[in-house]
């Protein structure tokens, strides 16, 4: 495996992987990403979606309700599964460090969660009409290993980028 910046990174990242398996659906200039116990074969993501604007040299993430935190001892294993995705999106697209991340998401998941990811620097940059946090961090060019997530086909009746309510 490549090597991984951050310490606490490579463990987790390392606990995710032995425990489920990431797949992915492309199309255009967004990827759905799914995540599957390994164990049972159960499909336990909501939906996370990632999308690429050029023009302003971004990373969006669209939706991230990866919902591992439901699983038993996952600790840590949602910012695990961030900078996974995160990196396998980057590289996918040929990105460089010009780039950056960009998300909306609720003020309390942001102080909760998003702002201790120390890997990307993000930050709020305040809130939006809506009451949302518009946050905004770094894409470091990393050599990370991705070659796990595997391309997903789609079966017959599924639909990509599906929201599940």
């Amino acid at each position: 495996m490549a090597s991984i910046e951050s310490p606490f990174m490579k463990e987790n990242v390392s606990r995710l992987l032995s425990r489920y398996e990431l797949r992915y659906y492309q199309e255009c200039d967004c990827i759905e990403y799914f995540i599957t116990d390994k164990g049972t074969g159960e499909q336990i993501s909501y939906s996370i979606v990632l999308s690429l604007n050029t023009h302003s040299k971004e990373i969006h993430v669209s939706r991230f309700c990866p919902e591992l935190y439901k699983e038993i001892n996952s600790k840590y294993l949602s910012a695990a599964c961030f900078y996974l995705l995160i990196h396998h999106f980057g590289e996918t697209y040929h990105l460089d460090d010009r780039y950056h991340i960009s998300l909306e998401t609720r003020p309390d998941t942001y102080k909760r969660f998003f702002s201790r990811l120390r890997d990307f620097h993000l930050r709020n940059e305040g809130l939006r009409l809506c009451g949302t946090a518009a946050v905004v961090g770094d894409y470091p060019l990393l050599d990370v290993n991705t070659s796990m997530i595997e391309r997903k086909s789609l079966s017959r009746g599924d639909t990509p980028f599906q929201v599940y309510q």
